[in-house]
């Protein structure tokens, strides 16, 4: 019985692991909008976090960053990365939201934090 129990457990975490990979993140690119999005960028087109825009005043008048608006389904940049599938013209009669938090993240590169590597010749050698 405890088998039969086993094979019910891991089919169920499979598929809650499953149902848990949805489609609102690509791993690739970011993530999708789930609704017309409005993100912030610099001039050069990369995405920077939203509270730049929304200062009123910057030294000599000019913003150096705008409002990038997204469709619903359009991809949505982690920050640093360059925004596309939008404009910086907002189309009529449609209602903007911000970038949900979970899209508020720069993109990694890997990070080495040790492990064994040369240090494994010695260990259990009694060495320290």
């Amino acid at each position: 019985m405890l088998r039969h129990e086993l094979k019910f457990t891991t089919a169920l975490a499979a598929a809650l692991l499953a149902a848990g990979c949805g489609k609102s993140r690509d791993d690739a690119d970011g993530w999708v909008a789930q609704g017309d999005t409005a993100v912030c960028t610099d001039r050069s087109g990369n995405r920077v976090v939203d509270s730049q825009c929304a200062r009123q005043s910057h030294a000599g008048g000019v913003s150096p960053f705008l409002w990038y608006f997204l469709a619903r389904n359009a991809m949505i940049p982690p920050y640093g990365e360059r925004v596309g599938g939008g404009s910086y013209a907002r189309a009529p009669g449609r209602a903007y939201r911000f970038a949900p938090a979970a899209t508020q993240v720069t993109r990694a590169g890997a990070i080495s934090r040790g492990g064994f590597g040369a240090s494994a010749r010695s260990f259990g050698s009694g060495r320290s």
